[in-house]
């Protein structure tokens, strides 16, 4: 076989969203007078370098059996050897073509059409991944992301390795690290949904700088919704509400607290979980009052959620046990003053008396 002289090379477009990631190629094998080859099958050789001449092979196609037809043949690079992850197409490279075993002059240089791979690892500039999801494996770094779908699940984050994190959201600046919104104002759904089914934490945070006075989380709500939903118990090591007198105005002393506490019924129960399996409540003894009951006494610590169930702001009961004691308590001081003066005039009759 005569050396080959030249071949035209024709990048028409890269797969992207499925694994392997493929380039199509196309060429024109002549002798060196410039003549096709017969028509045939050849075994050709495909070489990746990342410098014109001399190196080592990035990535090698051995043995690839093609169809050659009037001199001209297609095939699929990287069809049956997968490009390498380190191969991030960000620079320059050259393909090396054997045919037969017989060497071509010159490698060739890859044209911008390929280039197009690097658009999933992209740097500077807005991704955005639509429906399709990106190649598995695939390393997405940007300064900017966006991931669309039009319906079901536009992103999903999973480690299957084990001892690594899912997704890991840094920050260095001053704004948010992450931010989700529900767009829809009917939607039901929620815009952030973790599950975990193992043993450890759905959801673990740290601040990791101990003088950094901000909250790990800040949640809030401008609709008549929880700012947070938990079900199941909360732990915690300490617990704070807002009571500053600054944001407080028409400052009034509870009325009757002792009442409305003796009013109150405190019950044992267990919760109905067979009819609420979802719910995922306790087992066992549970304690505390009956949400329609506290209602008549005291409705704004009761509250119902998108369901229609009650909910009792038990935090805010303190402040009527607290008044309520104080209250008996001076009942207390009352009787205990009463029954010393009786005390006192008793012993004093006894000794007139004598």
């Amino acid at each position: 076989m005569k050396t080959i002289s030249a071949v035209l090379v024709l990048f028409i477009h890269v797969l992207t969203a499925q694994i392997p990631k493929t380039i199509a190629y196309q060429g024109i094998v002549t002798d060196a007078n410039g003549t096709a080859k017969s028509d045939g099958s050849y075994t050709f050789t495909f070489r990746l370098f990342d410098v014109a001449s001399g190196g080592t092979a990035l990535w090698t196609e051995s043995n690839k059996l093609i169809a050659v037809e009037g001199g001209l043949f297609n095939t699929a690079l990287g069809d049956q050897t997968s490009f390498p992850p380190t191969i991030t197409f960000d620079q320059p490279y050259w393909l090396d073509i054997q045919v037969d075993g017989e060497q071509l002059s010159d490698r060739v240089a890859l044209l911008s059409v390929p280039y197009s791979i690097r658009a999933v690892r992209a740097d500077t500039t807005l991704i955005v991944i639509s429906p399709e999801e990106a190649p598995y494996g695939s390393l997405i770094k940007a300064q900017f992301l966006k991931v669309i779908n039009p319906s079901g699940r536009a992103a999903d984050f999973t480690t299957e390795g084990g001892g690594s994190d899912a997704l890991s959201v840094y920050n260095n600046g001053t704004g948010n690290a992450a931010q989700f919104t529900q767009g829809q104002p009917n939607a039901s759904s929620p815009a952030v949904n973790i599950v975990n089914n193992g043993v450890g934490e759905a959801l673990y945070l740290v601040t990791n700088e101990n003088t950094n006075s901000d909250p790990v989380i800040y949640a809030m709500t401008y609709g008549t919704g929880y700012a947070g939903y938990f079900d199941g118990d909360i732990y915690t090591t300490g617990s704070y509400q807002n009571s500053d007198i600054r944001w407080k105005h028409k400052i009034k002393p509870l009325g009757d607290p002792l009442n409305i506490v003796l009013s109150l019924r405190g019950v044992q129960f267990e919760w109905n979980r067979d009819v609420y399996p979802e719910r995922n409540f306790n087992t066992g003894k549970q304690y505390g009052f009956i949400a329609q009951e506290v209602e008549k006494l005291l409705p704004e610590m009761v509250r119902d959620d998108r369901d229609g169930f009650k909910a009792v702001d038990y935090q805010k009961m303190t402040a009527f046990l607290v008044e309520a004691i104080k209250e008996q308590q001076a009942q207390f001081e009352e009787l205990k003053a009463a029954v010393s003066a009786l005390q006192a005039q008793s012993a004093l009759a006894f000794k007139e008396s004598n």
